[in-house]
């Protein structure tokens, strides 16, 4: 091959390169950095602090109550988090509705924080662009894991990663 088409074909994997990067979506560019604090109302107004949970592993899901997928990891998470809730885990859903009454009429039997994002502030600070997504966060409060979407079949994948997250 000439040294013509050798360059043009690294400036075709560069350009290639660039796109799938810029297709990384910022809440999985978290992963390994500290997980962005903040504080958020439950809907049984109590406000919460992520920092309040060091030292436990944390599932943190944004969620809205228009999301079918939403509502189904949900209810995965929720029993994933009785489960192992004596091992430390403990699960937040960050409900990313503009009312609180829409998030409490699905989550009215919830054992975990719901709590309430209506300007989205703390969705923005995650990046979330598209629903569900669960953040794990370890005990020290870094981000370990992003799962953007949700499909039957991924909750054998969540087990996994927090339990090796409960090993550590």
């Amino acid at each position: 091959m000439n040294r013509t088409w050798r360059a043009r074909w690294s400036g075709v994997a560069l350009v290639a390169l660039l796109i799938s990067a810029g297709s990384v979506s910022a809440a999985t560019q978290l992963k390994g950095a500290e997980a962005p604090d903040f504080v958020l109302k439950s809907l049984s107004g109590k406000n919460l602090r992520l920092s309040e949970y060091r030292g436990e592993v944390v599932i943190l899901s944004f969620w809205a109550t228009w999301c079918g997928e939403c509502r189904a990891q949900l209810t995965e998470l929720a029993q994933m988090r009785e489960r192992y809730r004596d091992a430390g885990v403990e699960l937040l859903a960050v409900s990313l509705d503009q009312s609180a009454r829409q998030a409490s009429e699905v989550t009215a039997a919830a054992t975990y924080p719901v709590l309430h994002d209506p300007a989205g502030d703390v969705g923005r600070l995650y990046d979330v662009t598209k629903m569900p997504v669960m953040v794990l966060i370890d005990r020290g409060g870094v981000v370990r894991e992003v799962f953007e979407g949700f499909r039957r079949g991924n909750e054998e994948q969540y087990l996994e990663r927090v339990q090796a997250l409960l090993r550590e």
